[in-house]
């Protein structure tokens, strides 16, 4: 090893970082703000959630909320609908677009970072970031925690650099 730079640890931050920053410019090149962004990866996971809880998991104010959806909405990304049985509450779904959008940008993810390896590796490797995923959860610190809060609370505090 290479002193410090080679260590796991370091190694991932450097993956983040540079993910980060490839999805960045991915997103730029379609004219997404990161936050506009965030709203399409969550929804792709959470369709249906509501206005209030999908500010709630991004982290940040409804007005903000409601500014960034109005503009993914126009741009046809998204589609705004009154819950059924709660006309207050009003849910946020994927349109085809937006479906499209966030299957493009991670299929060019997947595919910049899995450059030069098998579909062995690829698996290896899935398997192993798993397994590190469930050791941290695991640990006496994280035990029971949202993976969203977490993140949350780690965006905000500055503590996620070294």
């Amino acid at each position: 090893m290479n002193g410090m730079q080679d260590t796991s640890v370091f190694l991932l931050l450097q993956i983040l970082h540079l993910s980060k920053y490839q999805a960045m410019k991915r997103m730029e090149a379609l004219d997404l703000k990161p936050s506009q962004a965030g709203i399409l990866f969550l929804l792709n996971k959470h369709e249906g959630i509501s206005q209030r809880e999908l500010a709630e998991k991004i982290g940040i104010t409804p007005p903000s909320m409601t500014v960034a959806l109005k503009k993914l909405e126009s741009r046809e990304y998204i589609l705004r609908k009154p819950d059924q049985e709660d006309q207050r509450i009003v849910r946020i779904y994927l349109k085809e677009k937006g479906i499209q959008c966030v299957e493009n940008i991670l299929k060019e993810m997947e595919d910049l970072l899995h450059h030069g390896m098998s579909v062995e590796e690829r698996l290896l490797f899935r398997r192993l970031t798993m397994q590190m995923r469930d050791n941290l959860f695991a640990s006496k610190d994280l035990k029971g925690m949202d993976l969203c809060a977490l993140m949350k609370e780690t965006r905000h505090s500055g503590r996620h650099g070294f």
